[in-house]
């Protein structure tokens, strides 16, 4: 311990006596331990943190196959889950919905999540004020509800609970607690305005198609009781899905589920696994980069106190004894960069929330530093404090002490870089020109999709989303309901054309699919292909600007009539002939006749190859959500607010989940493209900065130790001009091999990964040769003050210092 404080206090009077290049050190360590922090900050909010502290023994039983409901359960099935498992396991449920919040003569969408008298039981969470109380209304009393923290102090005011009531789809309900922000619950990111109780759903006059068998939105979960373990339970789940199987043969034939236990962070987020670890391993490689250019000013460090090292030896210092003490000063600068590195992510959680996702479901992710955060800097401080020193310390100790004697202070090593220093410059700039090179690529890739055809007019279109069966009305009020906004929005100055579907492109969720086959060739409903199917009205195509290549709209009555796309038709008819044929749609293999093909559209996302099938817009899909679409004459941002003015004033009671223009609502497919693009472009950024660092430092050392050469070059008739090119001809000779090796690197990673860019050639020379001229612009500017210094020394001077 005597021995590691002294070390300690040398490696400090050290890094004293030397402040340019501790600070030059410091920072460089700390621009890659911050930005891995700064990216475990958000990976630690997504994956490791747990949004709820879940009770012992509690599990989710998940239904099988997941498919578009991602596990989730019916109320009915939660039913028989219960029945089945009474005895064993205590069952909880949450469910997500939006409610209409009538307050001031206005309707706002309320985000709230149902959930089951006992859910509370199994989350370890305290309120922020008041109690956490849901139960349903008992007589002339009104239910008990908690709401968000958000929703308290945003959107009320953070009132007084005594007495507070909301009105949600017409329906008066008392607050008696208010949950922190930071409580998601167990079943993900999901932070809702109210929680309310699932079992008074049929009070707040929630859509009747919820209750059906085969409408999955709820996420069950238990809690195992004393002396049962999960195969017990397993079975008699099984035996629920058996007689499920039994009563409804034509939804739950092929159903099953399983128990598994939680605790294993967000359910949402935990498929993210392998995509946090891929981003850390990038973003790992600037910190490497930073230790290749601290060990290159350690490596400077070391021939500068050769002569130090030598008599060290020569008083008889062992190996071990000078290894340690260039790795404690490498430790000290590695801890001084870590706190900077801390206040770094402490102070950039803002900036984190510019890459959250563009929807408009409220989530909440805690990006708080906590105990792991540290842990994870302290392990990046040891990591960049070893790794860094180990070449120079080993340099160090192999000191011959009576040659570094005898030269009085002149370097055993000449003036030019080692092999070792030349290999660390060029890893540092081939790794900043891949990373600049793929974030070109990237950016490309997200300036062609913000302009690509995606077989629509994507110009000029509003979006709204709505549900009236969620505020109490029927499926035939509903129809009305729609057919009136219809006329409404179709009257608005402005609006060309409005069309109704149940789904409109690039919608987030599941696609809805259906079993399809052709006549000539039937399968069984459970081996059939399933085909993206998407429910529209007549006027459809038109308004979203879809040509018909064949056939004709729905009419009026488009009984057994669908509509398909390109690759649809080339799956069943290799002619391109499809209009007129008949397809077998559904699980009973109906026959509906093809009246109309589109182009190649884009309908879920950017892929336009995805054979897609266009039905008629029936009346069962007035219980669900609904899309309007409404083409504008002009721009179509300044008719957002009169559609919603048009659709409040038709009835204040049923509100708009989301009113935006496509561009907008394409936001979300075009996240991931910006995410990486600034990822990389961050990543290429700051490794840039460290190679420039790096060989400017290496030519700054190299200039200094050549000064007795230039001098006794400048005396014997050179002209300082030569003097300056040498220099930079040198700077361009450490820089090569990196650019050529980065190049490659960066094309070799793109070929791999093409699929992932759109409408770039990932091979187009243009791109690496712009990424290499920027490099090589920037490296020069930063080599020419050394070089001018070598040009400008005074011979005289020069060789006396010697």
């Amino acid at each position: 311990m005597a021995n590691f404080i002294q070390d300690l206090r040398l490696a400090l009077r050290q890094l004293r006596s030397r402040p340019l290049f501790a600070l030059t050190a410091i920072l460089t360590l700390a621009i890659g331990i911050g930005v891995n922090a700064v990216a475990f900050t958000v990976v630690n909010g997504l994956i490791f943190r747990k949004p709820a502290h879940l009770s012992e023994r509690v599990g989710r039983i998940l239904t099988t196959p997941a498919g578009d409901e991602g596990g989730y359960a019916s109320p009915a099935e939660l039913a028989r889950f219960a029945d089945a498992t009474r005895g064993a396991v205590d069952i909880a449920a949450e469910g997500r919905l939006t409610v209409a919040w009538q307050h001031d003569g206005h309707t706002q969408t309320a985000w709230v999540l149902l959930v089951s008298p006992n859910y509370f039981s199994m989350v370890d969470v305290q309120p922020l004020a008041g109690r956490l109380d849901v139960d349903k209304a008992a007589g002339d009393a009104a239910a008990s509800v908690v709401i968000g923290e958000r929703f308290w102090r945003r959107s009320l005011g953070s009132p007084s609970l005594a007495g507070l009531t909301l009105r949600l789809n017409n329906n008066d309900a008392n607050v008696v607690g208010v949950l922190p922000d930071s409580f998601t619950g167990p079943a993900g990111l999901y932070s809702p305005d109210v929680w309310l109780p699932l079992d008074d759903r049929a009070s707040f006059r929630t859509a009747a198609g919820l209750e059906k068998p085969d409408t999955r939105w709820l996420f069950v979960m238990g809690r195992l009781l004393p002396g049962v373990g999960v195969p017990e339970l397993q079975a008699r789940i099984d035996a629920a899905v058996a007689g499920m199987a039994h009563d409804w043969p034509e939804s739950h034939r092929q159903r099953g589920a399983r128990f598994r236990m939680l605790g294993e962070g967000n359910s949402e987020l935990r498929g993210l696994t392998r995509a946090a670890a891929i981003v850390m391993g990038i973003i790992g490689l600037v910190l490497l980069l930073a230790c290749f250019n601290v060990a290159n000013l350690l490596l400077a460090r070391a021939v500068e106190r050769q002569r130090e090292m030598g008599i060290r030896t020569a008083l008889g210092a062992g190996t071990a004894r000078l290894v340690r003490l260039v790795v404690t000063e490498g430790l000290v600068i590695a801890t001084f960069a870590g706190v900077a590195a801390a206040v770094v992510a402490y102070w950039t959680q803002a900036l984190i929330g510019s890459f959250a996702m563009p929807i408009d479901e409220p989530q909440h992710i805690d990006f708080t530093l906590d105990g792991r955060v540290f842990g994870f800097v302290a392990l990046l401080v040891m990591i960049a404090g070893v790794v860094p020193g180990l070449w120079p310390a080993l340099a160090s100790a192999r000191v011959d002490p009576s040659r570094v004697l005898a030269s009085q202070g002149g370097s055993a090593m000449g003036g030019r870089p080692s092999p070792m220093r030349r290999w660390l410059v060029a890893a540092q700039v081939a790794g900043s020109t891949a990373f600049l090179a793929i974030a070109a690529l990237v950016a490309q890739t997200y300036s062609n999709l913000s302009l690509a055809d995606f077989g629509f007019d994507s110009r000029n279109l509003v979006i709204a989303e709505f549900a009236p069966a969620a505020h109490g009305y029927d499926a035939d009020r509903s129809a009305r309901y729609v057919s009136a906004l219809q006329a409404r929005i179709r009257a608005l100055p402005g609006i060309s054309d409005v069309a109704i579907a149940a789904r409109a492109p690039f919608f987030i969720g599941f696609d809805r699919r259906i079993a399809v086959s052709s006549l000539d060739a039937p399968c069984d409903a459970d081996a059939c292909v399933k085909i993206p199917v998407m429910a529209v009205a007549p006027g459809y195509f038109r308004t979203m600007g879809i040509s018909l290549t064949q056939g004709r709209d729905f009419g009026g009555n488009a009984v057994s009539e669908v509509i398909i796309n390109q690759p649809l038709a080339a799956r069943y008819w290799t002619d391109g002939r499809a209009v007129g044929e008949t397809l077998r749609i559904g699980d009973h293999g109906a026959p509906a006749t093809v009246v109309g093909m589109t182009a190649k559209t884009h309908t879920r996302g950017l892929d336009r190859e995805e054979p897609t099938l266009y039905v008629p817009l029936e009346l069962d899909d007035f219980e669900h959500e609904l899309t309007m679409i409404a083409r504008t004459a002009g721009a179509a941002s300044p008719l957002v607010r009169p559609v919603s003015e048009a659709a409040q004033t038709l009835d204040p009671n049923v509100s708009m989940t989301s009113i935006k223009t496509m561009e907008q609502r394409m936001a979300m497919q075009l996240w991931p493209f910006k995410t990486v693009g600034r990822l990389f472009s961050i990543c290429g950024g700051l490794a840039l900065i460290l190679a420039t660092v790096g060989l400017a430092g290496v030519v700054i050392y190299t200039v200094n130790r050549r000064l007795r050469e230039f001098g006794v070059r400048l005396a014997v008739g050179a002209r300082p001009r030569d003097l300056v090119f040498d220099v930079l001809a040198g700077s361009a000779r450490l820089m090569l091999p990196g650019l050529l090796g980065g190049t490659l690197l960066a094309a070799a990673l793109a070929r791999l990964a093409r699929v992932a860019f759109y409408g770039v050639n990932v091979l187009n020379p243009t791109t690496y040769a712009g990424v290499a001229l920027l490099e090589c612009v920037i490296v020069i500017i930063a080599c020419v003050s050394p070089a001018l210094r070598a040009a400008r020394i005074d011979p005289i001077a020069a060789l006396r210092s010697e």
